[in-house]
């Protein structure tokens, strides 16, 4: 066999080698890599948490009760508003450590999904203002940097709030309150729970970063990993 003809051979082998192996090493690395800290792979659908009845042909899952909200730009949040958005939401008390501690790791939250603002909000409604509401949201907000767009600061009333977190009881049945404590809870765009954190736990708030960007590959809306 002459040189040439070796030469040949290389070369037409290289032309398919080369792309299977770069397209081999995208699919390990890019793809089925899991995401941070190994924890989650991409292709893994979230749990549904809370009761579920079967219907004869599907499983109803449990939703999140409707609500009714005012955010710090005095801008109504409702299921209309929310609609077809996966968003986190959480309730602390105004003032407390517990709020202090989750918006500095929703502050996270925001800034490492930002790619993803149009499909997916962050809620914090804070219980126990005083009268005038809209200036402590809007201090509240200022203080730990919420852009609007993405991460809304809110209040409500306050059995709206119990009835909204009554699913605690689902994750926590030694606690009778949700008020109180540091839960955050993911929601998909059906109003379905499908990840519940401790919001003042980094870790806890990494594998929510992560479960974010899963659901949101779920309904196909990752565009830049």
């Amino acid at each position: 066999m002459t040189s040439a003809t070796k030469n040949k051979k290389i070369f037409f082998l290289s032309i398919f080698l080369i792309p299977s192996l770069l397209c081999l090493g995208f699919y390990y690395f890019a793809i089925r890599k899991p995401l941070s800290e190994g924890r989650r792979d991409i292709f893994v659908k979230l749990p549904h948490y809370g009761p579920s009845e079967f219907n004869g042909t599907d499983s109803v899952f449990y939703k999140l009760p409707s609500f009714e909200l005012i955010n710090q730009l005095n801008d109504k949040i409702d299921a209309a508003t929310i609609e077809n958005k996966i968003f986190v939401i959480s309730v602390s008390k105004v003032n407390s450590a517990e709020a202090n501690q989750i918006a500095a790791q929703l502050y996270r939250a925001q800034d490492k999904l930002s790619y993803l603002k149009k499909e997916f909000k962050i809620i914090t409604v804070l219980n126990g203002i005083p009268a005038d509401t809209l200036n402590e949201l809007k201090k509240f907000a200022d203080k730990v940097h919420a852009e609007s767009k993405v991460w809304q600061i809110a209040a409500g009333k306050q059995q709206e709030l119990l009835e909204i977190f009554e699913s605690n009881t689902l994750f926590n049945k030694q606690t009778a309150s949700f008020i109180n404590q540091m839960e955050l809870l993911l929601i998909d765009r059906n109003n379905h729970i499908r990840g519940h954190y401790n919001g003042g736990s980094l870790k806890e708030v990494n594998r929510m970063i992560d479960e974010v960007v899963v659901l949101a590959a779920e309904y196909g809306k990752i565009k830049n990993m």
